[in-house]
């Protein structure tokens, strides 16, 4: 993993919540990232760019209780942070946007969705969280609790098919990240979260199709394995498995992904 630079990162105000963000590329088609939990915006360093270079904004963000946004995460369910993030685009003045996230960040894609459709031109889903999948609660315990090198190094490694895409910067990154204050607690009420439903009444996993969705799954992610295709492919609804890859299919298989993504996305 590509860490980003801090000086090319900054600051928002998002109802009196810190929300850090870097965004890139100019244009009115705009693409917001989200990362999974216990991760940040440096998740999409091999992505972002990628992206931005065919002629859109892309924005990527710390969600709160993550990286060096504000701890402050409500209750922590799907829909406060859906909500966050649509508090975010208004921030940096991004009226609809191809959402792309990985793991819990996807779910909160579908979170978003079901509750501002209009806000939501396109979904990408790397690894998504919510949509019937069983989920390794082992990991998600450990990553929340620990604190150590010790502890979250291997937990790390669980997320990737080849342990070497698991950078040394990646590790130091979590560990300093697990020393904030008030970061167990945070991640607490957010893994406390139920992924499954929305405010509405819906599954996740009937929203996806609201807005065309494009599903991405490394074919050896052992965090939240892959289904079969017939199980979530209908009218609108693509699904890509890349081979050799784990959870972080966009880290080990970054040019593949972003390829994906740039073709699949309307302009």
């Amino acid at each position: 993993m590509v860490v980003v630079d801090s000086a090319a990162s900054g600051f928002v105000e998002v109802g009196g919540r810190r929300i850090r963000h870097r965004i890139v590329g100019e244009g009115d088609d705009a693409v917001v990232m989200l990362h999974g939990l216990c991760s940040s915006l440096e998740t999409w360093a091999n992505n972002q760019d990628a992206l931005a270079a065919g002629g859109r904004r892309v924005a990527a963000l710390d969600l709160p209780g993550h990286g060096e946004s504000s701890l402050d995460v409500e209750s922590g369910s799907l829909d406060d942070l859906a909500a966050a993030v649509l508090g975010y685009m208004d921030a940096v003045g991004i009226r609809h946007a191809h959402l792309v996230g990985n793991s819990m960040g996807a779910a909160i894609c579908l979170a978003l969705t079901d509750r501002a459709p209009q806000r939501v031109r396109s979904l990408v889903l790397v690894g998504p969280a919510g949509i019937g999948q069983k989920i390794d609660s082992s990991v998600i315990r450990g990553l929340v609790g620990g604190r150590s090198r010790e502890e979250l190094e291997p937990l790390l490694g669980v997320l990737y098919a080849d342990p070497a895409a698991l950078a040394e910067a990646a590790v130091a990154q979590l560990v300093a990240y697990k020393q904030r204050p008030g970061v167990v607690e945070a991640l607490t009420k957010i893994a406390s979260s139920r992924y499954a439903g929305t405010p509405s009444g819906r599954q996740l996993r009937d929203v996806a199709g609201d807005v065309p969705p494009l599903m991405i799954w490394g074919s050896e992610d052992r965090m939240i394995p892959p289904p079969a295709p017939e199980t979530v492919v209908r009218a609108g609804v693509e699904m890509r498995l890349l081979p050799g890859c784990g959870h972080m299919a966009h880290v080990e298989a970054a040019d593949a992904v972003n390829r994906l993504i740039a073709e699949f996305l309307p302009r």
